[in-house]
């Protein structure tokens, strides 16, 4: 104890254990002050009861004997306070001329780990300025990149690191993982080790309990945290695979966890990263063998968001279900059971994956969405669909380029009727459709139009056929298309596979006729055309007209909508003929097409009587 001290306790001014305190506050030892910083004892008054500190821009501040023993700390002279309040020109050009060694003085003179939140408050704006400071640890990261015993973190929530160099990293990074004592400590550890797994010396070797901890903890914790469990096996499996490292038998497998929460995984994939996302669709098959797989992974296109749709559609396509996706998606399109993400899949894909089921019915579906959250206080849901259709210049007019023209005209007059839209994005949507379908401009000149019917009619016997063709794609000819698939993918290099490429266009074509035939079935409405009236030509007429200038004769047969046959003269209501005849009477002139470009000629109506079927 201090010899001036000592008097002082002898005094009973001061205890024995505050004297052995304040002898060790002497002139020349630096201290910190929860409220002023740092300073440096500059003199002692013990008469005065006093001790004399000159902090950082307060030098000379007394502090009363009692007051300085409870409330100031020792620091040694080479921390990183006492160097910044006695040498700040040589910490300056420390950060100048060497930015490590400045971050790892900082880290040694904090217990080795720091928020950044903390070294900005050590380094501003004394060491370095406000306005530098940005750009100067921008600097400060990139140079740390090759200080691998310093620990950077990806998100500022984390602590800088400063390793122990007497310890490989590698250990240490194990230690740390073994240490974390939740799981959102344990996947930040192992990141950290993804990040550097250069630094381990054998990592198969060294990696064994981390992957053991990993597979203990996943079975353990797999009910109470499922989101946390998934992403620490698929980041495992990220790490293993990507640097062949063996993940040890008997260890929880992603397939095991896919399996075991297959009703609630649902919700727990929407929280994994889109670069892991893949890996969890891709356990599926082993998770759910003998096809069982395929029912479970569809289960989930309507529940999750666009990014594990783009996923479960790539699986599907890498087994060979493509077809069977077509067909759940447009039984999903037709129930409306279709979320906002999975529809703007759909249409961006629309040349890819979903190119199968890509027609109008996407349209009416997308509509369907926006009116429906329209209707409850939208858009909540729906924002990025209307942008879709704003934005996507070409997609309405794809829809329609090959649509039939009473089914654009329903989803115009959906369009032009919808409150969803301003007049202006109305006019402008419309004005997609008229540029891949001429015929429609009609639909912009008068929209006061009656909503057009939305049935085909037409005959059984064509609906019978129909059923046939629809039967015979759907049971011969999209399975064999399917086996020819899995033929050729057997032979070997995809990229060089002239067959498989042929086999996958022909699957492209099949499955968008089959979606064709049943939406035409959907909306089809069977007649025998039985009793039809015969004062003006209509579905289910004959109709003999004559041509005014050559006085000529024909006979014209207007039946349903799949009836057509030309060598009989028998004419589909919907053809430019039929529409011309359609609502004439006897006597009356009408303006016939002719095989020429938008040529026509006169013919007048001589005679109407009705179709009888054999």
């Amino acid at each position: 104890m201090n010899p001036e001290v000592q008097n002082i306790v002898a005094a009973g001014k001061l205890t024995a254990a505050d004297g052995e305190k304040l002898s060790k506050l002497e002139p020349g030892v630096f201290v910190v002050h929860k409220s002023w910083g740092v300073g440096k004892i500059a003199s002692w008054d013990l008469i005065g009861d006093r001790i004399l500190i000159d902090f950082e821009g307060k030098p000379g501040h007394p502090l009363k004997l009692a007051f300085a023993i409870g409330s100031l700390e020792i620091i040694p002279a080479d921390h990183f306070l006492a160097r910044r309040h006695s040498d700040l020109d040589a910490l300056k050009a420390m950060a100048n001329d060497n930015a490590p060694a400045l971050v790892e003085l900082a880290l040694k003179s904090s217990g080795n780990s720091l928020h950044l939140d903390d070294l900005e408050k050590l380094l501003k704006p004394r060491v370095v300025s406000e306005a530098d400071y940005k750009k100067w640890w921008e600097g400060a990261k990139r140079a740390l990149k090759t200080h691998r015993h310093v620990v950077v973190p990806a998100k500022r929530t984390e602590k800088l690191v400063l390793r122990d160099q007497a310890e490989s990293a590698g250990a240490q990074m194990v230690k740390t993982f073994l240490a974390a004592r939740d799981l959102k400590g344990k996947l930040a550890a192992l990141a950290s080790i993804q990040k550097d797994i250069d630094l381990f010396a054998d990592a198969k070797t060294e990696l064994i309990p981390v992957f053991q901890d990993i597979s203990d903890t996943a079975r353990k914790g797999v009910k109470l945290h499922l989101k946390e469990c998934l992403q620490l096996l698929l980041a495992r499996d990220e790490l293993a695979e990507e640097h062949a490292i063996p993940v040890p038998m008997g260890s929880m497998k992603v397939s095991d966890l896919v399996c075991e929460t297959k009703d609630v995984l649902a919700d727990a994939v929407k929280g994994v990263s889109a670069a892991l996302l893949g890996r969890v669709y891709r356990a599926f098959p082993d998770a759910f063998p003998n096809r069982g797989w395929v029912t479970e992974i569809l289960h989930h296109l309507t529940k999750t968001g666009g990014r594990a749709v783009a996923e479960i559609a790539t699986v599907l396509d890498a087994n060979d279900e493509l077809d069977v996706l077509a067909d759940s998606l447009k039984k999903a399109l037709r129930n409306r059971l279709l979320s906002a993400d999975l529809l703007i899949w759909m249409a961006k894909e629309r040349k890819g994956l979903a190119e199968s089921v890509f027609d109008i019915d996407l349209g009416h579906a997308i509509l369907g969405v926006i009116e429906n959250d329209h209707m409850e206080g939208g858009p909540k849901r729906t924002g990025r669909l209307q942008d879709l259709l704003s934005d996507d210049r070409t997609l309405l007019g794809e829809m329609v380029l090959e649509a039939e023209e009473e089914d654009i005209k329903l989803l115009a007059k959906r369009i032009l009727g919808s409150a969803s839209f301003d007049e202006l994005t109305r006019r402008s949507l419309m004005a997609r459709i008229i540029k891949a379908r001429p015929e429609m401009e009609a639909m912009m000149a008068d929209n006061s139009t009656s909503q057009p019917e939305d049935a085909l009619i037409v005959s059984w016997d064509s609906m019978d056929r129909k059923k046939l063709e629809l039967e015979d794609l759907v049971n011969v000819k999209i399975p064999d298309n399917k086996r020819e698939i899995q033929i050729a993918r057997a032979e070997g290099d995809l990229r060089e596979n002239g067959g498989y490429k042929a086999a996958r266009d022909q699957q492209a074509v099949l499955l968008r006729l089959q979606g064709k035939y049943e939406r035409e079935l959907r909306n089809a409405r069977g007649t025998d055309f039985a009793n039809v009236p015969t004062d003006k030509v209509g579905i289910g007429t004959i109709v003999d007209v004559e041509d005014i200038p050559s006085g000529e004769k024909e006979t014209f047969t207007i039946l349903g909508a799949w009836d057509g046959d030309l060598e009989k003269n028998i004419i589909s209501y919907l053809s430019e003929s039929a529409k011309a005849l359609i609502g004439k009477a006897v006597g009356e002139e009408v303006e016939l097409p002719t095989d020429s470009h938008h040529g026509s000629r006169r013919a007048k109506v001589t005679a109407i009587r009705a179709f009888k079927t054999a």
